[in-house]
C-alpha cells in the first residue's frame, strides 16, 4: 500500500520507514512523510532560535539606552559589564548572542573582523589580568581573597577616592571634606 504525502506529493510506500505514526488518522500515519516533517521541526527551532536572539537583542540593547539615557546606579565598569551580561542572559547567553552575530553576518565582511579582533583584544586584556588562569569555581576562598586584595590595592593607587562595599558596609578613602561656608 502506497500514500502521497500532502507537502511534497511524493507518493512512498506506507511503512514506519517513510512516514511517521499518528493514531487518530484511519491509515494509521500522519499526513506529511517523515522528511517534509523533519523540513518542518528544522525551520520551527530555527524561528525559535532567531526569537531567543531577537530577546537577547532587545533586552541587551534596553539596558544600553537606558545607562546612556539616564545613566547608571552601577558604581563601577566591571558592576556595569557584569548588569549587561545579565542582561543578556548571562554569559551563556551572551556567548550564543556573539555567535549568532558572528555567524549571520557575511564571511570576509568588515562585522567579522571586527568581532574577530575585539575577541582577540579581550582574550588579550583577560590573559594579562590573569584571569584566565583559573576559572572562578576552581579558585580556593583564599585566591579569591587574595586576587580581590591585589585588585583593589590597584585601583586605590589609581583612585584616591575608591569606594569598596566590604561585608554590606561601604567604606572609602576620603579626603578631608571642606569646612561649610557661615
Amino acid at each position: 500500500m502506497n500514500k502521497e504525502c500532502n507537502k511534497c506529493f511524493t507518493i512512498m510506500p506506507l511503512t514506519d520507514e517513510f512516514w511517521h505514526r499518528d493514531s487518530d488518522k484511519e491509515d494509521g500515519f500522519k499526513a506529511s512523510c517523515k522528511m517534509c516533517r523533519s523540513e518542518q521541526v528544522k525551520k520551527q527551532k530555527d524561528r525559535a532560535l532567531d526569537d531567543r536572539v531577537k530577546k537577547i537583542n532587545d533586552r541587551g540593547f534596553k539596558f544600553l539606552e537606558k545607562i546612556t539615557e539616564t545613566g547608571s546606579d552601577v558604581p563601577h565598569i566591571a558592576e556595569t559589564f557584569q548588569r549587561l551580561i545579565e542582561a543578556f542572559g548571562g554569559s551563556d547567553g551572551l556567548s550564543q548572542w556573539y555567535m549568532a552575530e558572528f555567524l549571520s553576518s557575511a564571511p570576509g565582511s568588515s562585522q567579522r573582523q571586527r568581532m574577530l579582533d575585539t575577541m582577540l583584544r579581550m582574550n588579550t586584556v583577560v590573559s594579562e589580568l590573569g584571569a584566565a588562569q583559573k576559572s572562578l569555581d576552581q579558585m580556593t576562598e583564599d585566591e579569591i581573597t587574595r586576587e580581590l586584595d591585589k585588585r583593589i590595592q590597584s585601583c586605590n593607587r589609581k583612585d584616591g577616592d575608591y569606594r569598596l562595599i566590604v561585608h554590606g558596609k561601604k567604606t572609602r578613602n576620603q579626603q578631608a571634606a571642606p569646612s561649610p561656608k557661615k
